[in-house]
């Protein structure tokens, strides 16, 4: 009688161990830090040819944005353009669905698997030569 409670008391001890283990959640990733001044100026250096402005509302649920410090005048529904993050890399790409009087506004694609949304202070491109 006695080997069979400790037998017992051995299985409830394994159930306990391997049923209770936590498993580790994964914290989401930290917001990249917006392009500075300097990147910006650079970038503009680099692409004289292109129109840069800056991510300066996003609404992800229905995949728009809103850029500012562009030449509004120069674009039209229809222009595609890129958005690109911190390294200046490409999150997405979109077209401009209105204009306002001083922003655009974007219509963007899904990002792709493993690739974060445009928030605010990306910058929103358009090369002048499309």
């Amino acid at each position: 009688m006695r080997w069979l409670r400790t037998v017992g008391l051995c299985l409830l001890e394994v159930v306990l161990l391997t049923g209770c283990t936590h498993q580790k959640t994964q914290e989401p990733k930290a917001q990249a830090a917006p392009i500075g001044d300097d990147a910006l100026a650079a970038y503009r250096r680099k692409h004289p040819e292109a129109m840069i402005g800056r991510v300066v509302a996003v609404r992800p649920e229905d995949r728009l944005l809103a850029a500012g410090d562009l030449p509004i005048a120069d674009f039209k529904r229809g222009d595609a353009v890129v958005i690109l993050g911190s390294s200046q890399e490409q999150i997405a790409i979109g077209d401009v669905v209105s204009m306002g009087k001083n922003r655009i506004h974007v219509h963007y694609g899904e990002a792709a698997t493993g690739q974060r949304a445009p928030q605010l202070g990306d910058l929103v491109v358009r090369f002048k030569n499309q």
